[in-house]
């Protein structure tokens, strides 16, 4: 009910029936019905506190932040201080990706309720999203003061010290992270990631594994397996996983960019040509374009390298990598590089 408004008793019995078909609907996502409840208590009660957080979280549940942030502040006018709608109204602005304002929000609900190791924990993610991470570490050890074995906060500290390239400390939070949490796959991903880096390729196939026993069509640990199976110089076991990841999701693009890459390492160019084209037919691709042109360098079909670095130039002149892949080109094929920069039109940079 609205804080501080009395309804005769029949009016107050029927706003909380209301209410609590719409939280029922809500536990069973069934979010037109907990609309359609929440709404028939807002018109009886327009200011009714409970029903205007239940709408604001229907609608940020459906992702419609301006919407659900619109109730939430409806609901602080009548009641400044709930902490639903407080703690609702910063997740909201941190849909819109307005974090600022998340933060401002959040804040204050901690000055209002200071023992929230929840928020302490959304207010740390806001701060390291911003790359504050003075601040973050401040709010999610405050967190773990109050819960020492919050996912949540472990994770961030995981994530900044992985930011930091502190890689043995990131994997100490990572590791507590599996070992306190009931759905690890951040954290399992998160740490096969940073062994991957480090090219202990077994070690992290060990961790994406365990990924896969907790969510089998996970696209970013299925691209981890495949990047380790190249790694080990281990092509078809790669080609089949980025098959997979592409399955689960991963940007085909990519994955059919890195197959063509290791059909190349197997020298079945016909293939890696294949699956360069089919990457290309999707979008521009530089790693696919500069593929192409290493398998007709090889070929000396200089015509075509010509044409691949021409358009590399005038897409992305004064790219580092481009630049280093055409002076191996250029020391093969002097007469290449004047070809290119006559071809470049619209002011491609080409110092060689």
């Amino acid at each position: 009910m609205t804080k501080g408004k009395r309804h005769p008793p029949e009016i107050r019995k029927q706003l909380i029936a209301l209410s609590r078909r719409g939280r029922k609907m809500m536990r069973e996502r069934r979010f037109r019905e907990a609309e359609s409840a929440y709404a028939k208590a807002l018109e009886i009660d327009p200011d009714d506190t409970y029903a205007l957080v239940g709408m604001a979280d229907v609608n940020r549940r459906s992702r419609r932040f301006e919407a659900a942030a619109a109730y939430y502040e409806r609901c602080l006018r009548a009641d400044p201080e709930n902490r639903f709608a407080l703690a609702g109204l910063g997740d909201a602005y941190r849909g819109q990706r307005k974090i600022d304002k998340a933060l401002s929000v959040w804040l204050t609900y901690l000055d209002h309720y200071p023992e929230d190791f929840k928020v302490m924990t959304r207010v740390g993610d806001g701060y390291r999203r911003k790359k504050d991470f003075k601040s973050a570490r401040k709010y999610y050890r405050r967190a773990l003061e109050r819960y020492p074995d919050d996912p949540f906060a472990l994770m961030g500290l995981g994530d900044i010290c992985a930011a930091e390239g502190n890689d043995d400390a990131a994997l100490e939070f990572f590791e507590k992270v599996i070992r306190v949490s009931s759905r690890p796959v951040v954290a399992l991903t998160s740490a096969a990631n940073i062994y991957r880096r480090r090219r202990q390729y077994a070690k992290a196939m060990e961790y994406y594994e365990k990924v896969f026993d907790l969510s089998p069509r996970d696209s970013h640990a299925w691209h981890g397996k495949a990047d380790c199976h190249r790694g080990l110089m281990e092509y078809e076991a790669a080609i089949d996983a980025w098959r997979m990841a592409i399955k689960c999701g991963m940007n085909p693009r990519v994955a059919l960019t890195r197959i063509a890459d290791a059909f190349a390492c197997l020298e079945d160019f016909e293939q890696a040509e294949t699956y360069y084209q089919e990457a290309l037919s999707i979008g521009y691709d530089k790693y696919a374009y500069l593929g192409m042109a290493r398998i007709h360098t090889r070929k000396a079909q200089l015509d075509r390298v010509v044409k691949i670095f021409a358009r590399l130039f005038r897409e992305m002149p004064g790219d580092a990598r481009i630049t280093a892949e055409f002076k191996g080109v250029v020391k093969k094929y002097p007469q290449v590089r004047e070809s290119v920069r006559l071809d470049a039109e619209g002011g491609a940079s080409v110092n060689i």
